[in-house]
């Protein structure tokens, strides 16, 4: 889905089940930065690798990124952000917290496009 965030004066590409409450977090000022549903995976052992090595964690359930001047907003709304450190140690003033919609296993993902009408594929990363 698009959804456009008028702080950045753009149109970003965001996961389908999460795209409304991102848009409604872009009207109520709150900048964010970037964001993903976790694709039902959440709690799941995940392995990735970066210019920093190969890592092993837990895939993270619906999340989003925000710039730490959207945080006391966000905590107005009744989310709880949290600092974000990138794998070089930084901050940067980005912060993280969880979201209120999304789809924490596959059932629910499932379930989710049978309610939405749209195909599931797995696997799929953005639905447009």
């Amino acid at each position: 889905m698009n959804v456009i965030n008028e702080q950045q004066n753009q149109r970003v590409k965001v996961d389908a089940c999460i795209a409304d409450e991102i848009q409604d977090l872009n009207d109520q000022g709150i900048i964010t930065l970037g964001c993903c549903c976790g694709h039902g995976r959440a709690g799941e052992v995940i392995e990735w690798e970066n210019a920093f090595g190969r890592w092993k964690g837990y895939a993270d359930p619906p999340s989003v990124l925000i710039q730490e001047e959207s945080v006391e907003e966000a905590r107005r709304l009744g989310y709880r952000p949290y600092p974000y450190y990138y794998a070089d140690g930084n901050h940067n003033g980005v912060w993280r917290m969880q979201l209120k919609t999304g789809c924490l296993t596959m059932e629910e993902v499932k379930s989710w496009h049978k309610k939405e009408g749209i195909p599931f594929q797995k696997n799929l990363g953005i639905v447009e």
